[in-house]
């Protein structure tokens, strides 16, 4: 198994996501949604792309 193959996705819009759960993309991108550093308790997929 390769390590993209270990990367579980729940979002269905994105291109990357294949059969509902499993991430296709070479890289992924997460990062903090804030500005502040001492504020990280949420954080986005900056490879998403919309199926749309």
């Amino acid at each position: 198994m390769s390590e993209r193959n270990r990367l579980h996705c729940s979002v269905d819009s994105c291109v990357y996501n294949k059969n509902s759960c499993e991430c296709t993309a070479d890289n992924v991108d997460v990062s903090c949604t804030c500005k502040d550093p001492d504020c990280c308790d949420e954080t986005e997929c900056r490879t998403f792309r919309s199926k749309e």
